[in-house]
């Protein structure tokens, strides 16, 4: 761009004129800015320190209460994890007539390591069910293997208490009397002689003969060497299990005794135990723990 061509392009700048009241309105202009910046650098150290204290704040109440969180997360995992998994299985002692002269029900809980266990009467009046689960009537419990085997006994047990059979497991009588004689016999709490397995398996069933009077006072002696079967079968080794579920060997183990509920009545001419309906319900809610 030649000079000729500068001038007229700039020839409207030569016209302006800056005077003392122009001069005066820029220094105002550029005052004004200056004050806005001013004002605003001024006012940023305390922006930044409000804001980092809200950042600060939120930081130590996250610190504070995140531990709660995680603590009562990782309980309820723990309490899920335990309550769901209580197992209920059955242990039955079958004899040479093809009955079953002990039938047992056993409820382990792990959270609390306990295991529960009820010794069902022989003669105790139950719906018996077949192994397809169809009623066949009522009848002695004992009578359940008869008309189904083992699956009968299972439904039959299950349909009465309302407890699902995680584990199954069954001995003849031979076999308890060899396995208790094996292991040294069982010494009852009220000798210090050890009875072999052929006396435990007398004493055992004495509790079902059919008198309430004879049943209260067998049903302590009958939970104590059922106890001490339990602990020894428990600590056998996982080849030789005689029962269906491997329990820690450190279980504490709960009687659920039902001698002074059930009455003596006459059906037919034939004695049986009956269980009324609230005894049941109490009986039923002792598996359940």
């Amino acid at each position: 761009m030649n000079n000729e061509e500068k001038e007229k392009l700039f020839a409207d700048f030569d016209e302006l004129k800056f005077n003392s009241k122009d001069r005066k309105e820029v220094f105002n202009k550029l005052h004004k800015q200056n004050v806005i910046k001013f004002s605003f650098l001024r006012s940023r150290p305390a922006l930044l320190t409000s804001f980092l204290g809200l950042i600060s704040a939120a930081i130590l109440f996250f610190a504070l209460s995140s531990p709660n969180v995680f603590i009562q997360e990782n309980q309820e995992i723990r309490s899920t994890s335990t309550t769901e998994t209580i197992k209920t299985g059955f242990l039955l002692i079958k004899n040479e007539n093809h009955r079953t002269s002990l039938n047992l029900v056993l409820s382990y809980n792990p959270k609390t390591r306990s295991l529960n266990v009820l010794s069902i009467p022989r003669d105790l009046y139950v719906p018996i069910l077949d192994a397809d689960g169809k009623n066949r009537g009522e009848d002695k419990v004992m009578h359940a293997f008869t008309f189904g085997g083992t699956e009968g006994v299972q439904q039959t047990l299950t349909n009465y208490f309302h407890v699902p059979h995680d584990f199954y497991s069954e001995l003849t009588e031979d076999e308890l009397i060899g396995f208790i004689d094996e292991i040294g016999g069982i010494t009852p709490s009220s000798s210090e002689q050890a009875l072999s397995g052929k006396d435990v398996l007398i004493s055992l069933l004495e509790r079902n003969q059919a008198t309430e009077d004879v049943l209260k006072m067998a049903e302590k002696e009958h939970y104590q060497l059922l106890t001490k079967f339990l602990k020894s079968a428990i600590k056998q080794p996982e080849e030789s299990k005689i029962i269906g579920w491997n329990f820690p060997e450190e279980v504490e183990i709960n009687t659920v005794e039902i001698a002074e509920m059930i009455e003596l009545e006459r059906i037919d001419g034939v004695f049986y135990y009956i269980l009324e309906e609230e005894e049941l319900e109490q009986v039923k809610d002792s598996l359940k723990h």
